[in-house]
């Protein structure tokens, strides 16, 4: 009864025409498709850091196997695998270049954009599942992060994914449905570890309050799937911990050479509480997973990440801010966490609390239709039955979540709110559509409830964007003027041809929201990246002027440049086969290197510069074998330490004019024997 209940209400969309609806979710997709990888040449490289990776792993199977940062196979990645194996196996097909290592993630941006759509419309008809899809398509966190050689777009089709099995489990009281959408999950554990199980909550709750079947059995059904979720989980992971330390490479950003030390510290309850005090005595606040230091270590500024901590950032005025921390050597300079203070490093969160993701920095990466999609929770769920009443409860126990996380984790990068979209985007095609329906059957005080909605998701909007001066003088009178439109053409469908003025009075709503999401992913796609590492979408890119405080290697990467090209050809012609091209402590120090050449230059601290990858004694053997000859030293990057203290007292420095540099900008490098 209910099924046909929903096929009644479907006919009544797109002129009875479902194949017309499918060829507008394609042609959706194929929006955010080019959203996604037009121009993509811009960001060169991406991360240095996983570019330098892939390279690396393509070179052998245990590097393949382990996702090693270095050809050597000394360090390891500080993420699970198989997000890189992907992009790994791309670039095997398609060759070394940096569309190939984005690619992946362009392409799960757009199958994340239909299955938002497959997903609301299954429940709820094509008008809410193409609302949804367009919604998801256009938000900028979304865009940024399909554009990028991090992993999260790939996590999120796959949990897209696992929640389709996750309803076809609900619907059919199957069991292997259920074990499929567990699969997923743990699939998604192998791609950003504990982020995948933000969907756990929303699965549990809704499996265990709305599955017909005995509570007990539902019960069970649920520890069994946790089961299987976690037991995939740790399949590498096992893997790995139970090789020998010799035989593979150290496990980056781990405190013990571990990968469940670093499922549980560095992305783990690091990310929660926000914790900063890096291993070793050095901070490594702001350096996380994804980023390659913000800024403000205390490195000199003559190559990639040796600037200084951020002296400011840009303001919503396009203009840049007044220093806020000055940043020196050792110390966490740079990170002052008020309002914009980090916005040269691209990873200005703010403060944790309620009111977090409407701040002018995160409001204008996921928060433009929260209204709506509240609207879509609270508005439906004393009308839904059945089936749709379960499904905005299991995307409102997501939303929820997500929400909840990013309003209240210590630290995490602007680029992982693109987890919040397929919440957002489903709730905000429900909620408008159950909008119109109120108005189109004057539905008592819920026919107010469109108007409303339209007028305050476009006064906040409205808000957001005037403080933008670059922006304002344009994109303000487009909102508010297609708000008007909408307004007035619901006032006129009260007096003739209502069912077209409705519909256009719809339309012009949706352009009125969607503007400034619009716009804003619309800068991450037409203008360089300000920051490849740590990406955002903002007016603040369109501007030809570089945020003070970012350092080189936030810029778009495509290989070494400068002093530290100069350095890569000397250490290239004086390479011997079987032997490291260079050691440093960390990654960022080499990345190039590997880029350029896929010779094996070597990180011994890893990403955060921590790891204690090589020991003293390993470092002599090494250097007695003849197969370190090289070291280079930073700048901020490992002074002090036992194996920099034994470098400079019993290796030569080597003139920087015998590479032809102007002086130590690419930092200190010395020559064994």
């Amino acid at each position: 009864m209910e099924n046909e209940r929903f096929a009644r209400l479907r006919m009544r969309e797109i002129g009875n025409k479902p194949r017309t609806a499918g060829m507008l979710a394609c042609g959706i997709a194929l929006l955010s498709f080019l959203m996604n990888f037009l121009l993509i040449g811009q960001s060169g490289y991406g991360n240095a850091y996983y570019a330098a990776a892939i390279r690396s792993m393509t070179q052998s199977l245990h590097n393949f196997f382990f996702i090693s940062f270095d050809p050597a196979g000394v360090v390891a990645v500080d993420k699970p695998p198989v997000g890189l194996w992907v992009q790994a196996l791309f670039v095997m097909a398609f060759g070394y270049h940096g569309w190939a290592m984005l690619l992946p993630q362009a392409l799960a941006g757009a199958g994340s954009t239909y299955m938002t759509y497959r997903l609301t419309n299954k429940y709820f008809g094509p008008g809410a599942g193409l609302t949804a899809s367009l919604a998801f398509a256009l938000t900028p966190a979304a865009v940024v992060a399909s554009r990028n050689n991090t992993m999260d777009m790939q996590l999120l089709f796959v949990l897209l994914c696992a929640a389709w099995f996750f309803c076809k489990a609900l619907d059919t009281g199957k069991w292997r449905h259920l074990l499929y959408a567990a699969l997923l999950v743990g699939l998604g554990f192998n791609i950003k570890m504990l982020q995948a199980y933000l969907i756990l909550p929303a699965m549990a709750l809704t499996y265990l309050i709305f599955a017909k079947e005995k509570f007990g059995r539902r019960l069970l059904k649920c520890v069994g799937s946790l089961a299987v979720i976690v037991a995939l989980s740790l399949v590498w992971v096992l893997a790995v911990d139970l090789t020998p330390a010799q035989n593979r490479p150290y496990v980056g950003s781990s405190a013990n050479n571990t990968v469940l030390e670093l499922i549980f510290g560095h992305n783990g309850l690091e990310r929660l509480d926000g914790g900063f005090g890096g291993r070793g005595g050095r901070a490594n606040f702001g350096a996380g997973d994804d980023g390659q230091g913000i800024g403000g270590f205390g490195q000199d500024d003559g190559g990639r990440n040796r600037g200084g901590g951020p002296d400011g950032g840009f303001g919503r005025d396009g203009r840049a801010n007044p220093p806020q921390m000055q940043g020196g050597a050792g110390d966490i300079g740079g990170f002052a966490m008020q309002n914009r203070g980090m916005g040269g490093a691209g990873n200005d969160i703010g403060s944790p609390g309620l009111l977090r993701l409407w701040s002018g920095d995160l409001y204008g990466q996921i928060s433009w239709l929260l209204p709506l999609a509240a609207l879509g929770l609270v508005f439906g769920l004393r009308r839904g039955e059945g089936q749709t009443r379960r499904m905005r409860v299991f995307w409102g126990i997501y939303l929820l979540t997500t929400a909840a996380f990013f309003s209240f984790a210590g630290f995490w990068h602007r680029y992982y709110l693109c987890m919040m979209a397929p919440g957002i985007a489903v709730l905000t095609g429900i909620g408008a559509v159950d909008a119109y329906r109120a108005f189109r059957d004057r539905d008592g005080w819920r026919q107010w409830l469109l108007p409303a909605a339209l007028l305050l998701t476009a006064g906040i909007a409205v808000y957001e964007v005037y403080g933008y001066e670059q922006v304002r003088v344009w994109l303000v009178p487009v909102i508010i003027g297609l708000a008007a439109v909408s307004l007035i053409l619901m006032a006129l469908s009260r007096a003739g041809a209502a069912k077209t003025l409705r519909r256009a009075a719809m339309g012009a709503m949706l352009l009125s929201v969607l503007a400034g999401p619009f716009y804003w992913a619309l800068t991450a796609v037409l203008y360089v990246p300000e920051n490849v590492t740590l990406p955002y979408a903002g007016p603040e890119l369109a501007s030809i002027a570089k945020t003070p405080g970012m350092t080189a290697n936030q810029e778009p990467f495509s290989g070494a440049t400068g002093d530290m090209l100069l350095l890569e050809q000397y250490l290239v012609a004086h390479y011997t086969e079987g032997t490291y091209l260079v050691v440093a402590q960390r990654a960022n120090d080499v990345a190039d290197f590997i880029v350029d050449t896929g010779l094996p230059a070597v990180a011994y601290g890893g990403f955060l510069g921590s790891d204690n990858a090589m020991t003293l004694d390993r470092l002599k053997e090494l250097a007695a074998a003849g197969t370190v000859t090289y070291f280079l030293v930073t700048s901020g990057g490992g002074g002090g330490s036992e194996l920099v203290s034994y470098v400079q007292q019993n290796a030569a420095l080597v003139d920087s004019s015998e590479y032809g540099a102007s002086g130590s900008s690419a930092g200190r490098l010395y020559r064994f024997g």
